[in-house]
């Protein structure tokens, strides 16, 4: 992963940790943790295309898939109160979609983009854990 890649991911995390919505925020599955609520960025991948402007350059997309953890006894209180966390989430990410210039919007994509909201079907009660993946473009020279 490059340099650009990682500060990516550190601003997604950082980003949500100054959000304050969460009791824990890290890079990296976390099972351990006993911190709820809290949000896990996990990378998924990366994809490159070549750059249309530049014969040197590429353009890339990050994905990686946020995780949110909340725990609670009441099902129906735990999906409310998972859905809007990871709602307000998604809205702190587009807060600053550029990631503090890191990304662009590109042929490929906006600078940064969210997807849909899903739950995890393997997570144990009274946990629940619902994801959404995230998407950052962005320009390089640079080997990732």
């Amino acid at each position: 992963m490059s340099i650009q890649a990682r500060n990516i991911l550190i601003d997604i995390r950082d980003t949500l940790r100054v959000a304050d919505l969460f009791a824990a925020v890290t890079i990296g599955s976390d099972a351990d943790s006993a911190q709820i609520p809290r949000a896990e960025v996990n990378l998924i991948g990366m994809d490159e295309s070549n750059a249309t402007d530049s014969p040197t350059g590429k353009f890339y997309t990050l994905r990686a898939k946020v995780c949110v953890h909340v725990r609670c006894h009441n099902t129906s209180d735990a999906f409310a109160r998972a859905l809007d966390l990871a709602a307000s989430a998604c809205e702190s990410l587009l807060t600053d979609r550029f990631r503090t210039n890191m990304c662009r919007d590109l042929p490929t994509g906006k600078a940064t983009e969210t997807g849909p909201l899903k739950i995890e079907p393997k997570v144990k009660k009274p946990y629940l854990a619902v994801t959404f993946e995230i998407r950052c473009n962005f320009e390089s020279e640079e080997a990732q």
